[in-house]
């Protein structure tokens, strides 16, 4: 057996070392003796879709915040590649990268006081494998051909193949399969609306809409790393009330992507800022399998008619950078063939498919959803294509694009320590994330080939070739790239740098 050392130099910096520097001292972070106790406000843009990795599907960005205090992962995956021990202690893997063996830490106990064994992982990582429970994770751990139990302390996964972003998916605190639950909580049925962890804070209760409560587990196997008794997340869906309620002390933290807000918070010196940059990117989806998208020419000249720049200056108000992959600080893929602004060009591709276009684009019934329409309304009126608005709120978007009930939609590559499992599920032929219906033969060799890789550099080389073609395609336009902005009361310490946009509260406090 390799050593872990030996094993992880194979997959190197996936992150490309994206958020190294921010793992060092930020405003929200502080070397004082941190205070026990109190009760941290934190306001949420939306609602949790629920907990369970079948009956949730996607966590979300609020999802993913609250999931971070319940629930631990194996590992802790930082964003400049390296790993450390949380669940498990230790893990090796075969000469051939195919069998990674893990040595849980023992003593661990979930919220209810039952045991954390080898069960419980192989439980979650098999059933989000099962093709039979469809669920949306799947495709994204998909190499993992089965997790075993070999005791009650040793779990093993099974690989179909050598896959670079092993670990840092078994550290992944944004994608369902990170987070290990209680195998009996999920066989009881509870999971999605009362989730069981093992981590700092026990779930409390759950008003739809309203909030989420959890409290600190004094039975915590890391007992001095939870401060705070108690950690209400706030739905707050409108940005304004938000930050006011932050400016009035309601709420603690905040997190936000509205360009106004941001500029106005990076301000105030009664505000601390958390910042980072990321991967991956805010898109617009193109479903390919019926008339007018079908056809090439219309979504090149869609693409051509689309202003980016304009979409990052007027509603991001330049809080996000430009794109022209997703590969960001993991990979530097060059312009990748972007379709540049250019509405003559889409006027002449137009002309030659010789129809009128009109199409339909759904999107949040949030500010930024309805100003993203209405930019994309009248950049596509510029060049003769008439677009319908159809907002919905954020669980009916995210449904309908699952049904394939769409002509277009906003949607995101979610930021990650890899995004090669996103670009096989968005882009592979027989993926259940393939939400375009896209189908391309030359395509599923390349999503097969970097997903196979063992060697960093030629894997970024097959991903910058896919970047090519998803321009030279069109079936996904690009919005603006990841930049992430947290904002707390001064008196708020403890917060980690960000990664993903997820905030970490494990080890929060409150200054007096």
């Amino acid at each position: 057996m390799n050593t872990l050392e030996s094993a992880y130099s194979i997959a190197g910096c996936l992150a490309g070392c994206l958020l190294a520097a921010g793992l060092a001292a930020t405003p929200g972070m502080a070397a004082d003796t941190p205070v026990k106790g109190g009760t941290l406000q934190v306001g949420l843009e939306t609602d949790v879709r629920g907990f369970d990795a079948v009956e949730g599907g996607v966590l979300g960005q609020s999802g993913a915040t609250v999931t971070n205090a319940i629930h631990d992962t194996l590992i802790n995956y930082a964003p400049d590649g390296s790993s450390s021990p949380r669940l498990a202690l230790s893990w090796t893997t075969s000469d051939d990268l195919k069998s990674w063996t893990f040595k849980l830490r023992e003593g661990v106990n979930f919220h209810d006081g039952t045991p954390f064994t080898a069960t419980d992982v192989a439980h979650h990582y098999n059933r989000i494998l099962d093709p039979k429970n469809k669920s949306r994770s799947r495709s994204f751990i998909s190499p993992i051909k089965e997790a075993v139990a070999v005791d009650d302390h040793t779990v093993r996964f099974i690989l179909k193949h050598p896959w670079l972003p092993f670990l840092p998916f078994m550290g992944s605190r944004q994608a369902m399969s990170g987070p290990i639950p209680s195998h009996k909580n999920v066989e009881a049925g509870k999971q999605n609306r009362s989730p069981m962890g093992t981590g700092p804070f026990r779930f409390v209760s759950w008003a739809g809409g309203d909030r989420i409560v959890v409290e600190r587990n004094g039975d915590y196997w890391d007992k001095d790393r939870a401060n705070l008794d108690k950690v209400v997340f706030r739905i707050m869906p409108d940005t304004q009330t938000r930050y006011a309620s932050l400016k009035s002390g309601e709420v603690d933290v905040i997190w936000t992507d509205r360009g106004n807000t941001i500029v106005r918070a990076k301000k105030d010196p009664d505000i601390t800022t958390l910042t980072a940059e990321g991967a991956g990117a805010l898109i617009g989806l193109l479903n390919t399998r019926k008339p007018p998208l079908d056809d090439p020419r219309v979504r090149a000249a869609l693409a051509h008619a689309t202003n980016q720049q304009v979409s990052i200056d007027v509603t991001w108000k330049g809080t996000v950078p430009f794109v022209t992959h997703p590969f960001r600080g993991h990979y530097d893929c060059g312009d990748a063939g972007y379709r540049k602004y250019d509405p003559e060009k889409a006027k002449a591709l137009l002309a030659d498919y010789g129809k009128p276009v009109k199409l339909t684009l759904i999107h949040t019934t949030t500010p930024r959803g309805r100003e993203t329409g209405e930019i994309t309304q009248q950049l596509f009126k510029k060049v003769g294509v008439e677009l319908i608005l159809e907002p919905v709120d954020q669980n009916t978007l995210v449904k309908r694009v699952f049904t394939k009930d769409y002509q277009m939609s906003g949607w995101r590559i979610a930021d990650g320590a890899d995004i090669g499992p996103q670009i096989f599920g968005l882009n592979h032929s027989k993926s259940s994330y393939n939400l375009t219906g896209y189908i391309d033969p030359e395509m599923d060799k390349l999503v097969v080939a970097q997903r196979i890789s063992t060697d960093k550099v030629e894997r970024g080389k097959i991903l910058c070739t896919i970047a090519t073609m998803i321009n030279e395609s069109g079936h996904i336009r690009y919005g603006g790239g990841r930049r992430y902005h947290v904002f707390t009361r001064n008196n708020v310490k403890g917060i980690p740098a960000i990664w993903s946009g997820v905030a970490d509260f494990s080890g929060a406090w409150i200054e007096n």
